[in-house]
């Protein structure tokens, strides 16, 4: 992509330095207003990605600084302008070693990739083989770690959900705790039979995280699905519960989305969830169709 844009940018300069008219001098200067504004416009788009890469460590001052930087490169010098983009792959990769507790000197390594350019007496497939291998113990000390992190992480979660309801449950005393760890607050039980296992289901509600923030809402409407096709503390909830039924489940990690989470919905490792549900009207499902 770098190497694209450099030679992008080269065809730009290059036909404003030849312009032979003012028509042709106005066409280079639309030429690279528009390529800036579309790479300008990419560039942002791409930004919430790079956040969510690099952390904190991400600025976008100074990644628009090390943009404006690149036009004081010396673009005529084709060899420099790869040299220096295949530099920077190298050195990038070196940081990310370093935040992997792999601390290395890019210095160093641009140093020693100059000397195996120019000796001739080197093995490439022998070399290769040596760094596959010191590869392979890397990724297995940075899985390692990952998960070791993880683990944490989850811990935590389930740490902070329970905190969290203790403390609920001290100001609300009608919160209450089953056997399986979901606390819930039923606000009204419903009329008739409850629901239960086999059972098609209409329900509004809305899911918040502990914060208070939505990550799912009906929006008012029924949604229709089965019991036993929902997180196990979800449906525990809903077999609390008859037509017309509203309750207030705190649903435990553990009995959510688990270690895994759900990344793209924005649940956490292990996260404690609130559902606010009303069951609208339930229908039971014959075994023999369950089992169709």
């Amino acid at each position: 992509m770098a190497l694209s844009a450099a030679a992008m940018m080269l065809g730009v300069s290059s036909c404003k330095d030849g312009a032979a008219s003012s028509e042709d001098a106005a066409f280079a200067d639309s030429l690279a207003t528009s390529f800036a504004q579309f790479q300008g416009a990419q560039l942002r788009m791409q930004t919430p990605q790079m956040k969510a890469q690099f952390g904190d460590s991400f600025n976008e001052d100074e990644f628009l600084k090390g943009f404006e930087a690149a036009a004081g490169l010396d673009t005529a010098n084709v060899s420099y302008m790869i040299g220096y983009s295949i530099g920077i792959q190298t050195v990038y990769q070196a940081n990310q070693w370093g935040k992997n507790g792999v601390k290395v000197n890019p210095k160093s390594i641009a140093s020693d990739v100059v000397k195996a350019y120019r000796d001739t007496t080197i093995n490439v497939q022998e070399v290769y083989m040596q760094f596959q291998e010191l590869n392979a113990k890397l990724q297995q000390k940075i899985q390692a770690a990952e998960q070791a992190k993880a683990e944490a992480e989850a811990q935590k979660n389930l740490a902070e959900g329970e905190k969290f309801v203790a403390k609920q449950k001290q100001a609300d005393k009608d919160i209450q705790t089953t056997a399986s760890g979901l606390s819930y607050k039923i606000i009204a039980a419903g009329e008739g039979e409850k629901v239960s296992d086999n059972c098609e289901v209409e329900v509004k509600y809305v899911g918040k995280h502990i914060d208070g923030s939505e990550f799912d809402n009906s929006n008012g409407e029924a949604v229709k699905f089965n019991v036993n096709g929902v997180v196990p503390g979800f449906a525990e909830g809903l077999k609390l519960l008859a037509k017309g039924g509203k309750a207030t489940l705190y649903v435990p990690g553990n009995l959510g989305y688990g270690p895994q989470g759900q990344p793209y919905a924005g649940i956490k490792s292990n996260e404690m969830l609130i559902f606010e549900v009303e069951v609208v009207g339930f229908t039971k499902v014959e075994e023999s169709q369950d089992n169709k």
